[in-house]
């Protein structure tokens, strides 16, 4: 018999009841074309009460709170296959902590997807307030399907954008998502920016005859790579096409002006940890998670 999947809804209580809606449709769509049952979860923290005590009173009334307006978010989405939500309390301030707790929980239960609302926040709130789904963007191994306030409600999934630098990681992550992809039944266009080309040095490169060539050499090889790609995908039955851009723009930028140029209802990224990664995610998925007018389709491959 084969084994259901499984999408856990990571649902804040307390926030923005719009945005939470706004997942539960995009999820309700995602269920037309790839059957699941949907677990609602929360984690709560006394940091979430922003007060410097946590009294076993105070969490009490914090818990009955915190259920009171979770099953209003649930009972008012009318998703199918709505599993009973969960309440998970970990008393420890520190958002990191809220998320490898919740992590073990979705791993307890076997969730094959997570699927989160972000605020969109930006400068100074951001970082006073900080984001579980960036924080989870971080540390998640499970897949994640992140919709923030601006992300439109596609009618049906057609088309996948899939940016990668071609690392052995992005094919990797490529890979464990072609199950998904397959179920969706939609096209993916593996999209890949030329990351030297930036506003900053795009006249000096094209200034240089010696660089011209160097980029042209350099396209043919990735475009090879790309093929290859393709044909593993197009073995699967996936319809693929390749997109390399050369025009001097930032990465995050051009990323979701491609899926707007290309009609993708869902940009897939695949994600890494560790001080430099994170580095990295800071400058592009967690602009592109803020920025995109579609839901964000999140994995990282598991640390060795």
């Amino acid at each position: 018999m084969t084994r259901q999947f499984t999408t856990l809804w990571a649902i804040d209580p307390f926030a923005d009841k719009r945005t939470q809606l706004k997942v539960a449709q995009h999820l309700k769509e995602w269920m037309r074309q790839s059957p699941n049952t949907i677990e609602p979860a929360s984690v709560l923290n006394p940091g979430q009460l922003r007060i410097s005590v946590d009294t076993p009173d105070l969490r009490e009334k914090f818990k009955t709170a915190a259920q009171k307006a979770f099953e209003k978010i649930t009972q008012a989405t009318k998703l199918p296959n709505l599993g009973e939500p969960s309440l998970i309390y970990c008393p420890e301030y520190s958002q990191r902590r809220s998320v490898l707790t919740f992590l073990d929980y979705a791993k307890e239960k076997k969730a094959d997807l997570i699927a989160v609302g972000t605020h969109a926040r930006a400068g100074v709130e951001r970082w006073l307030l900080g984001s579980f789904a960036e924080a989870l963007i971080l540390q998640s191994t499970i897949p994640l399907l992140i919709v923030n306030p601006k992300t439109h409600l596609p009618k049906k999934i057609k088309t996948v954008l899939f940016p990668t630098d071609l690392s052995a990681a992005s094919e990797k992550g490529l890979e464990r998502l072609i199950p998904d992809l397959k179920r969706l039944k939609a096209k993916v266009i593996l999209f890949h920016k030329m990351d030297y080309v930036l506003p900053e040095t795009y006249s000096m490169i094209y200034r240089s005859d010696l660089y011209e060539t160097y980029l042209k050499e350099d396209e043919a090889r990735r475009h090879g790579a790309l093929e290859k790609w393709e044909k593993k995908l197009a073995s699967e039955g996936i319809d693929v096409d390749i997109v390399i851009d050369e025009k001097a723009e930032f990465i995050p930028k051009a990323i979701t002006k491609a899926a707007k140029k290309y009609k993708a209802q869902v940009i897939a990224l695949v994600t890494q940890t560790g001080p430099a990664s994170a580095a990295i995610l800071g400058s592009i998925a967690r602009q592109v998670v803020r920025n995109s007018d579609c839901p964000i389709w999140s994995w990282h491959p598991p640390e060795k």
